[in-house]
């Protein structure tokens, strides 16, 4: 008996994995002849974040990711500038909303008669479960490096992560920050082929 539990709480954890390691994805591309040894020197462009937040946590979220950018980028020998930059670097990020909702009957919701206002919610008609709702964001962040001179493009990363729980990513901004930015860049400044 032991055994046979053992095995069903062992398949019902491997049959979960799937769904929490493809929760986020990065992928990369870069110029493969683009030299970053000799471009050091960056600025950063008007970067949009789209979200569903109030625009005031929006320019909040903003400045904690150009912050964490900083900081990346300058533990690797890059240079914030004003002027004459090698590279512009700017992001683009937003998300998806998805909304489910379950467990209610919508006929035991609904009025017993066509000219009844009143709403039964099943407590006429024996027990119903409650309304649930779940809500689930996906989340895009792409960062772009472009060469100041040529302009086009010559590194980007793109970060996406499924958000089961939106509040509780809220309320650890920083250290969702941390990780979209260290995973976003963590190829960064890729190898040069020679």
């Amino acid at each position: 008996m032991i055994r046979v539990l053992i095995l069903v709480l062992l398949v019902s954890i491997c049959s979960m994995l799937p769904a929490l390691t493809f929760a986020q994805k990065v992928s990369t591309t870069s110029d493969a002849k683009y030299s970053f040894s000799e471009h050091k020197r960056y600025a950063w462009r008007e970067c949009r974040l789209e979200t569903r937040q109030n625009p005031d946590t929006n320019r909040v979220m903003n400045a904690k990711i150009v912050d964490s950018v900083n900081r990346l980028l300058a533990s690797r020998g890059f240079q914030e500038v004003q002027e004459n930059p090698d590279l512009y670097v700017y992001y683009d990020g937003g998300g998806n909303i998805n909304v489910g909702v379950g467990g209610a009957d919508p006929l035991a919701i609904s009025s017993r008669a066509p000219n009844d206002p009143t709403p039964t919610y099943g407590l006429g008609q024996g027990p119903t479960l409650a309304p649930s709702t779940w809500l689930i964001v996906k989340g895009q962040v792409v960062f772009h490096l472009v060469d100041a001179n040529t302009k086009k493009p010559v590194w980007e990363s793109s970060y996406r992560k499924t958000f089961r729980d939106p509040d509780k990513a809220m309320r650890n901004t920083d250290a969702e920050i941390t990780e979209l930015v260290s995973k976003s860049f963590k190829s960064f400044p890729p190898k040069t082929k020679k």
